[in-house]
């Protein structure tokens, strides 16, 4: 493995870098204050050609996701945006994944329908599975119900947060089929804007932290769906183990809010008058340990999607995400060791990264993804799209 970046990879690091420091965080008050999306710096992600890294080259997109040439690729764009506002690296998260959804499964004709906006005008994708209560039913038992009628489904149901419902041009909903159990009754549409039947539901989103990946919740009242947005053939989204495939999306936040915060205590600790105390260096040092140990497990496991055994890489996105989450729990801890209460006032940087990180780190199981690793050690049979 070669630990270098490549000149794209090392090209969109910078691009991004860039636009985090000079614009996405000065705007993330805002957007934090607001609880409203941050549709500015998709913008400015979009006039970069950033907005089309998880799009094959033959549509004019880079060629990134975990199915793609380069699996790393957007995951430093993810980073690197969560490093100064994690609800713009959410957004940028679920469209790149909804982005190499349709890439992956969809027909030639679909894949020019719904991804062409994307590159020519930075149209905005989103994918839900969410709805109320899954949790505890398990992550292909949808409530959400599709039935079969002529020249598509009628679908009536609930999602919940749906990042991007109200902004994306084309909401991607999974559901279950009437008539047919999951895994083979689990079927994924693409859901145009201002379809009759489709509503976002004001006043659903207001939330601690992550405030400005606006997920609000979706209502789908006999909702019609042509055949021509069925995605893929029914059952393929679970049969195929997808949900694994964005392990390292969500990984890639964590490890950019981690940065976040050491970045700022670098800039913060100096004016406080305490970068010269032991305790202080011994704190930052292990922070900065820690990102990096997270960085270069999520680098390795992005590689292992290039080399073939699905199964490794898969495994390995999951060890590497559990790593995340428990890193930035940790340097929570330290970092408020040494920054002290003064940098917490509401609207602080540090503040917001706390809010958005801890949110953000609920959104997964620690517990099953060890246990399900533990599985795979003992030999024993495991799912790696378990979360719940």
């Amino acid at each position: 493995m070669d630990f270098r970046l490549s000149p794209q990879q090392e090209k969109v690091y910078e691009e991004v870098g860039a636009l985090a420091k000079e614009k996405f965080a000065k705007r993330a008050a805002k957007y934090d204050r607001d609880a409203s999306t941050p549709i500015e710096n998709l913008q400015d992600l979009f006039e970069g050609g950033h907005l089309a890294l998880t799009i094959s080259e033959d549509l004019g997109g880079a060629g990134s996701g975990a199915m793609g040439k380069d699996p790393l690729l957007y995951l430093l764009a993810v980073e690197q945006t969560a490093s100064a506002c994690m609800s713009t690296a959410q957004c940028l998260h679920i469209h790149a994944h909804g982005c190499h959804y349709v890439d992956q499964v969809c027909t030639p004709e679909q894949r020019k329908n719904i991804l062409t906006p994307v590159i020519e005008r930075g149209a905005l994708l989103n994918a839900t599975g969410s709805e109320p209560g899954r949790t505890s039913r398990g992550l292909y038992k949808l409530i959400t119900e599709a039935e079969r009628v002529e020249g598509g489904y009628r679908l009536n149901g609930v999602k919940n947060y749906a990042t991007l419902g109200a902004e994306a041009e084309f909401n991607i909903v999974f559901a279950g089929r009437k008539d047919i159990p999951p895994p083979e009754g689990h079927i994924g549409v693409a859901i145009p804007k201002n379809t009759k039947g489709f509503r976002v539901i004001d006043g659903s989103w207001d939330p601690m932290g992550m405030r400005g990946a606006t997920s609000p919740n979706l209502e789908l009242d006999n909702c019609f769906v042509s055949d021509d947005y069925v995605l893929g053939e029914p059952g393929v989204y679970p049969n195929d183990r997808w949900q694994a495939r964005f392990h390292l999306g969500f990984a890639a936040q964590y490890l950019g809010g981690a940065e976040g915060v050491y970045n700022t205590l670098i800039e913060y600790l100096p004016k406080r008058g305490t970068s010269g105390d032991s305790y202080t260096q011994l704190r930052l040092g292990e922070i900065c340990i820690g990102i990096d140990s997270v960085r270069w497990m999520i680098y390795r496991a992005a590689w292992l999607w290039s080399q073939g055994d699905l199964q490794e890489a898969e495994l390995y996105s999951m060890k590497s995400k559990h790593r995340a989450i428990e890193n930035a729990v940790i340097i929570m801890n330290k970092a408020a060791q040494i920054a002290g209460s003064s940098a917490f006032l509401a609207d602080a940087p540090l503040s917001r990264f706390f809010r958005d990180l801890r949110i953000h780190t609920l959104h997964e199981n620690m517990d099953r993804t060890a246990a399900t690793v533990g599985q795979a050690a003992l030999g024993l049979q495991f799912d790696t799209t378990a979360r719940l």
